[in-house]
Formats: structure tokens, sequence, C-alpha cells
């Protein structure tokens, strides 16, 4: 595993607890399936501050421990091929799960990508499976598909410590809501991946199971708080996998972000206040291809999840079809409070353009109409309500992670003025001033809509690709979307070329540093939203964006 930045104390009271943690987790890699001495003559150690990018290295192939069949298998097939081939009996559910346990133990060993691993229990999962083919029956539309899971959520008798020492040793008593449904559908789940301390920040580190690893180049973060999923399926260690937000964007994958509720989010573990929710969370899918994740959410939906999570939105799939070939697209403007790093704001230029080449119409927003500033005033007032997590870190006598100090230093300079106002008031009078604010942005949005005509915007995923360990800090443009509950889909975009301009950060201004030699090769991203329970809508246009920018191209172009 790789080690985390942030150094234990030299004999911490939970210190023995994490390096048996450790231990188990490495034990749990087969011996058949550990990387061979000279795999690692090939690579630059320590590897989180070398710039090792193990998609071009092919590092699974190269490996050795993937037989041909099961490269196929994992590298070539997407979740609609595989689907097809299972119920078919073209490949084994058995095969399967194999291939892609193999597959991710390589991520775990290369990105430090996982935490739990349900290799055995999967494997009995899938056999018991095929066993029902056989007898001319499928247990469900996703009938043998691996899918791999956020360390959030739960499953029975083993940990959801989401890197915090004070749930480590806690078995899971019962199943999230998600895991039942899938597992009726015909899932196989055998892994859970790695999430930063308190899932507060986006890079993905932690103080039991140590910081995930970027696949493109090691030596930058993976995002978060899903990174681990990120880097999983990057490596496609998993055909597709469920996060809880968008680390899509760092690790050059599909990403969906569904309204909330629609995903069951019941029975996760959390580490804020259960009964204080301003701002509810959401599941979603994450894949190499964007079908995958439609397949997903149609599935999932039309399984009632309400029958599973009484907080789901009982409302099913719809089928949705466009009556006119031209759409209206906005373009959220760069934020003067946030600006882009210059391949971001290339990417983001480049996309408008290539889909008003295709016929659509482009309508570029300014931004007083996006308010992103706002929204991300509100968002984290909001989430500073609750102190629940720092309280957990603190009690368990672990040491906050780097980022998150990282965090707090930046949100110190974010001017407030646009909630001044109602973070002077007591904590219950600023709750009620700050549910007035954020309906003011998503009254503006509402009627933003309506002025133009919008059939979906297009914006960045981050104003940055993934960055240096430690200095992703603010996520004011994915965050202005989980305060609108919107629905999101995040569509990898060539790959930072290294070469652009020099980018001075003026006062006042919130990002982080860009050197463009240390981002080389980074993948880059945009993302197609539309307005909340039009995510059915929202994937269809993000296929029509997709096929517009070549279809997923991930390296290429270069800006």
């Amino acid at each position: 595993m790789v080690s985390s930045s942030s150094a234990l104390p030299v004999v911490p009271p939970w210190g023995q607890r994490v390096k048996e943690k450790r231990q188990v987790c490495r034990d749990a890699i087969p011996e058949a399936w550990r990387l061979p001495q000279d795999f690692w003559e090939q690579v630059q150690t320590p590897l989180q501050t070398s710039r090792n990018n193990f998609i071009a290295l092919a590092a699974v192939q190269k490996s050795g421990i993937l037989s041909d069949r099961e490269v196929n298998i994992t590298e070539h097939k997407t979740v609609a091929a595989l689907l097809g081939e299972l119920a078919s009996g073209q490949i084994t559910a058995t095969e399967a799960i194999t291939a892609f346990s193999k597959r991710a133990a390589i991520a775990q060993q290369l990105t430090n990508c996982l935490t739990e691993t349900y290799f055995p229990e999967a494997k009995n999962r899938a056999v018991e499976l095929d066993n029902m083919r056989e007898a001319g029956q499928l247990a469900g539309p996703l009938h043998g598909l691996p899918i791999s899971l956020k360390d959030s959520f739960q499953i029975i008798g083993s940990e959801a410590t989401i890197g915090m020492v004070a749930f480590l040793g806690q078995k899971s008593t019962t199943n999230s809501a998600l895991v039942d449904l899938l597992i009726n559908l015909g899932a196989v789940l055998y892994c859970k991946s790695n999430v930063p301390q308190t899932m507060m920040t986006a890079d993905s580190d932690n103080n039991i199971f140590g910081r995930t690893l970027n696949p493109w180049n090691t030596s930058l973060c993976a995002g978060g708080s899903s990174g681990g999923e990120g880097a999983l399926i990057s490596m496609r260690g998993a055909p597709i996998g469920v996060g809880t937000d968008i680390a899509a964007s760092c690790c050059g994958t599909y990403g969906f972000k569904p309204t909330a509720c629609r995903i069951p989010y019941g029975n996760q573990r959390g580490c804020s206040n259960p009964g204080f929710r301003p701002i509810p969370a959401c599941a979603g899918p994450l894949a190499n291809d964007i079908e995958s994740l439609g397949i997903f959410m149609k599935a999932v939906v039309s399984a009632r999840p309400r029958q599973y999570d009484s907080t789901a939105i009982d409302v099913p799939w719809r089928k949705t079809s466009f009556s006119k070939a031209k759409l209206r697209f906005g373009v959220v403007a760069e934020d003067p409070r946030f600006p882009l790093h210059p391949p971001v704001k290339a990417a983001l230029d480049s996309a408008a353009r290539l889909i008003e080449a295709q016929g659509h119409e482009i309508i570029h927003l300014s931004p007083n109409e996006c308010r992103i500033d706002h929204a991300a005033q509100v968002a984290w007032s909001l989430f500073s309500l609750d102190d629940t997590s720092s309280r957990l870190v603190a009690h368990a006598g672990e040491p906050p992670i780097p980022s998150r100090l990282l965090l707090q230093q930046v949100v110190r300079k974010i001017g407030m003025e646009f909630v001044a106002d109602a973070n002077s008031l007591s904590e219950l009078q600023r709750l009620a001033a700050l549910t007035v604010k954020k309906a003011e942005v998503v009254d503006s949005w509402n009627k933003l809509w309506n002025v133009h005509q919008l059939d979906a915007v297009i914006s960045p995923s981050a104003q940055n690709s993934a960055v240096k360990h430690d200095e992703f800090n603010f996520p004011p443009y994915t965050m202005f979307l989980n305060l609108l509950d919107y629905p999101a889909c995040v569509i990898p975009f060539g790959k930072d070329a290294g070469t652009s301009p020099e980018f001075k950060i003026e006062d006042g201004q919130i990002v982080p540093n860009y050197n463009p030699k240390d981002l080389e090769g980074s993948p880059l991203s945009i993302q197609v939203f539309t307005s909340s329970m039009r995510d059915e809508e929202c994937l269809d246009i993000a296929k029509v964006v997709d096929d517009c920018l070549g279809g997923g191209n991930r390296d290429e172009p270069h800006f």
C-alpha cells in the first residue's frame, strides 16, 4: 500500500489497530495476484512523488497476472457487452468476477484505491449465479455483473470506516439499501474503494488506508471524495462502480450525479449529524463509457428503490425522445473569484465550438447569471453548521489530513459577502437565513432556464484537472450543482498538454497553483447538466455531447 502523506504520531493510541487493518488488507490479495519483482523494476518509486502513468504503461497486461481472455473481458467489454455475454453464457459470472477481482487487486497495489475486498465471497456468489443460468434463469437485469462500491456503503460483516479511526473495528450489521437492491438485480459486489478522511476534501487520503494515487500520473491526486472509485474504474478494475460525487473529472472516466434520492442512499456510513441534511447527498455510477451509466440508472430506478429506502423518490425511469435535432446549450461562465486553469478553459471553449459545429445553439451565460460564487458561499456556510466530522476526528486522537487543513485555510480567504448577514446570527437563525439564500440561488437558476429556453448546460467539472497531492482546495463548479440538486454527467475530454501560457492568480482569487510541467497528461473533462428530476434528459443529452466531442477519446485532444 502507498503510505499516507499524513505522518502518524510515533506511538499513537490507534496506531497498532491501523497497522493490523492494513495487514488484513494486504493478506486479502492472493499470492498469485501480487505483482512480481521484475514488474516493479519498470516503476518509478516512491509512487506518490513519481510520474508513473499506469494506463500508458499497460501495467495490467505487463503484470502477467491476467490471462489473455481475462484481459479481453476487463479491457474491451462495456457493461452492455458484458451483460449480453453473461446472459447468453459466453462469459460465466465466475469468469467475470475472477477477471475483475484480479484487475482490482493490481489496481490496489499500484494506486491504493481499495478498502474492503470480498473476493472469495464474490466467487461463491458467481457460482450460484452460474448454476441459476444453467437452470434457465437469470437473477435480474444485472445478472453476474461485477460492481464496486465506495467505502461508505455498508455490507454485513465488514467495516465501513470511511477512513476514520473512530469507526475502525465496527462491523456493519445491515446492508445499505443500494447493496440489497443491487444483489437482487443480480450484481456481484466484490470490493469497496478509498475516500478522504471525513469525505469532505478532493484528495482521497486518510490515516487508515493511506492515499489513493492517480493512475494517469501517480504524483497527482485521484480526486474525491470518491477518488478510490475513480482510480479503480480508470484502471478497469471494475466495469462500473458507485460513488457519491464526481471523482471522474480527475481520473478520466465518465460519471453521473443524479438528482438526490433517485438512487437509494439509505444506511450509508456517514460522519455528519444524521438529522441535518440541508444539501442532500446522492449516489451515482462511474464507468468508462457513457452508455453504462444509463444502464445502471435504468436498472436501479426501475427496481422501485422506495421499497428499499423510504427516502428514495418513487418515480419510474422514463423513456425520453427529442422532438428537435437542434438543442440549446448554455455555457457556464468562468467566475472571477474562481478562475479556470488554462487547459480547463481551453477544453470548455473547444467543447462549445464542437457542439455548435454540429448544428446546436450555444448561449454563453454571464457570471452574474451563473452565481457560482454565491452558491459556493451558501453551500460552504451550510456545511459549516455541522462540526460532527471534526469532533469525531479529534475524539479519536488522529491528526487531520493535509488537504483538510488546506481547505480550511482556503475557505478563510473566500469573501462571504452574500451570506455575511446570515453568518452573524445564532445557529437556528443562521440555518433559516441560509435556507433563504439557497432558495434565492435556486430560483435564479430556475428563471435562467426559462429566459434562455435551455435544454442543457455545459460547464467545467472543476477549476483544474488532477493536481499535486494536497493541493486541490475548493470545488465550486461541482458544489453549486449539489446546492441546486441538479443531475450532471462528467465526460472525459482530452489531456493537459503541459504547454499552457503563464497563469497569474489575482488578489482574492481562489484556485490551485498551475504548473504545466507537473500536470502534463492529466485528464480533462466537461460536465453536462439539466434541472432537477431531468436525469433521463441529462444522460440522453450527454450522449449527444459525447458524440460531438468524439465519443470520449481519452487521449485526444491536448490543450
